[in-house]
């Protein structure tokens, strides 16, 4: 037991051990409370497609859980930059939420040298949903039949080939700037908004190659609406197994796009916890998981079950890791 020199230090120690035991109990209080009104999650991308197919699954599973409603709220536009301001600038009380992506996250402050958001500074990870393998994909009617003819006929016929993605955060385009720094295959890139309008413009034959999400693009490439040429990440999907990864046609490239939930930094943490805790009961669920996040392509990756404080760590060491991608492809800080 502590011992005290004069009467003054031990009243002041009584004081402080009591202040910390209120501290503790107004934020167990707040965190048992939780949530009071409806919460909204933000997400900087489209309707339909792994950016917003996962966070309304979440949506509603955790409006039964907790009682009150949680609404998505798309805010697309910009690379991602309109919707992760507003989450930004939400109030860090746990009503504010963001599900948002490694290209919102991470790619966005490596290539922008102005934000109006810093991913440090001004969030806090909640979540992780697993990674999303992205394929290389092109309309029917362009006569290719392979990556290799793919760059061959971008060489020869620099920029005549329209590729559709976002601007500059998207998969899509980092591909396309390594294919154009590594292969001297020029493509015209042609921004849009989110993927999904880009998708759907590749289906249409407005732009003749897209990178998309193996999981909603399987179905039209079994169509026969699109053409799977290779997938993007370190092995092939399970939705398209006969598809060969870059790496094994001879390239040296690859790349996943994960995807994850955020709040406002300062955000109470036993409210970030109790998040944590409810979000990763839903992705350990196999009906739930098939339904929200694995028909999208998104496949667990070591951090499903992963505390905030883990994914912390995981930004830091992604964040370099994603940074070397980035050099390799010769895109540089705008």
């Amino acid at each position: 037991m502590r011992r005290f020199e004069t009467r003054s230090e031990a009243t002041m120690y009584r004081l402080l051990l009591a202040l910390c035991l209120l501290l503790l109990s107004i934020a167990l209080a707040q965190a048992q409370s939780y949530p009071t009104k409806t919460v909204r999650i933000i997400v900087p991308h489209g309707p339909g497609g792994p950016g917003d197919v996962p966070p309304r699954g979440i949506a509603q599973s955790l409006a039964q859980i907790f009682g009150q409603p949680f609404v998505v709220e798309n805010r697309e536009g910009a690379d991602g930059l309109i919707g992760a301001e507003a989450c930004a600038k939400g109030a860090p009380d746990g009503h504010t939420l963001c599900s948002t992506s490694s290209s919102v996250m991470i790619i966005n402050p490596l290539v922008r040298s102005r934000l109006p958001y810093d991913p440090p500074r001004d969030f806090v990870p909640v979540s992780h949903y697993g990674a999303a393998n992205s394929t290389l994909l092109i309309n029917p009617s362009l006569k290719v039949n392979s990556v290799k003819e793919l760059v061959e006929l971008a060489r020869s016929k620099p920029e005549s080939i329209a590729w559709g993605g976002l601007a500059s955060s998207g998969t899509g385009s980092l591909v396309s700037s390594w294919f154009r720094n590594s292969l001297g295959a020029r493509f015209n890139q042609i921004p849009f908004k989110s993927t999904v309008p880009a998708m759907q413009a590749a289906v249409s034959g407005s732009v003749q190659v897209v990178a998309y999400a193996a999981g909603p693009a399987s179905g039209l490439v079994k169509a026969g609406k699109l053409k799977a040429l290779a997938v993007l990440g370190r092995v092939r999907s399970r939705l398209l197994p006969d598809v060969p990864t870059l790496k094994e046609l001879g390239y040296d490239f690859e790349y996943n796009t994960w995807f994850g939930m955020f709040a406002p930094a300062k955000t109470p943490s036993e409210i970030v916890h109790r998040l944590n805790a409810e979000i990763g009961k839903l992705l350990a669920d196999r009906e739930f998981n098939a339904k929200f996040v694995g028909s999208q392509g998104i496949e667990p990756d070591g951090l499903t079950a992963a505390s905030p404080e883990e994914l912390v760590a995981f930004l830091k060491t992604d964040r370099d890791s994603i940074a070397k991608v980035l050099n390799a492809a010769g895109i540089e800080r705008e």
